[in-house]
């Protein structure tokens, strides 16, 4: 009698199914909630109830619970079925079900969170948050969580859907599409790109702590500092400086060895493979982090453009320069956002579910 051992399955292999449960999970609570917060239910976490939302984010700063309570049911209602339809593989309306998965996923990661998706970048520094992790704060982390859900099991949907392995996107004859292609050709020089674009946000902040009045007038200096205590506030854009340069040479690891391999530096693992995974979950949670702040600031560029490249900030105006920052976290966030996914589908072997492997084609 022969005895065929079989592999353990994690349950992180099992992502294509459990996303899908967990999508339709996550939006029938939020419909049920929806419901009780339109009802006139408690702890209603958008517009009033939300006391730490100044300086967060204006999108959801007027929301009042029987309207939004009323759009989230809706939502919420939504998910479900369509959550359902995913997870019987339904080929129709397959159109309508991506972009519904797509829309709730950029919905819930990067448009509510605002400047609050920083939290997820920053959340080894967690602690220093702590007075502002209130019920509201609580609520867009879960509503993120929520858009990473819908991201994964949209995902899983759209390659099962074309008969494409759920866990790679590789087809059973092998090889890629052409947006994976492409990026494997473009890969280096979006990289590059990434690494360069935080300079347009840090440069602005190196010159302000140098008390240099880049983009803004000299009394704003001197109104910024008087607020934060002087010396409180250039550390505070000495910090924002060190984690833009931080992230502009870690992000050049993802086209050098030393982003494969652990360099001698690093004790006890040099030598050995970097885990894709790792600077992959890395730089993806930086991109949706940059990617939302800039979202959200961009939400003020027409008026700028319209004013002439000019904005009046507590009776200071502004110079065209003030204005980088928002194209610059846009950029950095989309383009470091490719460069990870470029990184992984170079790095990617045989997948162990389908048992394929790239084609030449798609290497670089």
């Amino acid at each position: 009698m022969t005895i065929t051992q079989r592999t353990p399955v994690s349950a992180w292999s099992r992502w294509p199914i459990w996303t899908i449960h967990a999508a339709w999970l996550w939006s029938a609570i939020y419909a049920v909630l929806g419901v009780f917060w339109a009802l006139g239910g408690t702890g209603f976490p958008f517009g009033a109830g939300d006391v730490n939302a100044e300086g967060q984010g204006t999108l959801l700063a007027e929301a009042t619970a029987p309207v939004t309570g009323a759009v989230m049911a809706a939502l919420g209602a939504a998910g479900v079925v369509v959550g359902w339809a995913m997870s019987k593989r339904a080929e129709r309306p397959r159109a309508v079900l991506l972009l519904f998965g797509w829309g709730m996923a950029v919905l819930l990661v990067l448009v509510l969170p605002e400047i609050r998706a920083l939290t997820v970048v920053l959340f080894p520094l967690v602690f220093l948050m702590l007075d502002k992790m209130d019920w509201p704060m609580v609520n867009f982390l879960v509503l993120m969580a929520g858009g990473f859900l819908w991201a994964g099991a949209t995902l899983a949907y759209q390659r099962a859907s074309r008969s494409a392995c759920a866990h790679c996107g590789r087809r059973a004859e092998g090889g890629r599409g052409r947006a994976e292609a492409w990026l494997l050709r473009r890969g280096r020089t979006l990289t590059y790109v990434a690494a360069a674009a935080p300079w347009g946000y840090a440069l602005v902040r190196l010159a302000w702590v140098l008390d240099l009045p880049l983009g803004v007038p000299p009394e704003f200096l001197r109104q910024l500092e008087s607020a934060n205590g002087g010396a409180g506030a250039k550390g505070m854009e000495l910090v924002l400086v060190g984690m833009c340069a931080a992230g502009s040479v870690l992000t050049v690891g993802l086209v050098r060895r030393w982003g494969e391999v652990w360099p001698g530096w690093v004790p006890g693992l040099a030598g050995r493979p970097v885990p894709v995974a790792f600077p992959v979950a890395s730089a993806g949670l930086a991109a949706v982090g940059v990617t939302a702040v800039g979202l959200s600031w961009a939400r003020g560029l027409p008026e700028f453009v319209a004013n002439g490249l000019t904005v009046e900030i507590e009776g200071h105006r502004m110079g065209p320069i003030f204005g980088l920052p928002i194209p610059s976290f846009l950029v950095w966030g989309v383009s470091l956002g490719l460069s990870a996914l470029a990184y992984y589908y170079r790095r990617a072997g045989h997948c162990v579910h389908c048992r394929t492997a790239p084609t030449e084609s798609t290497m670089e």
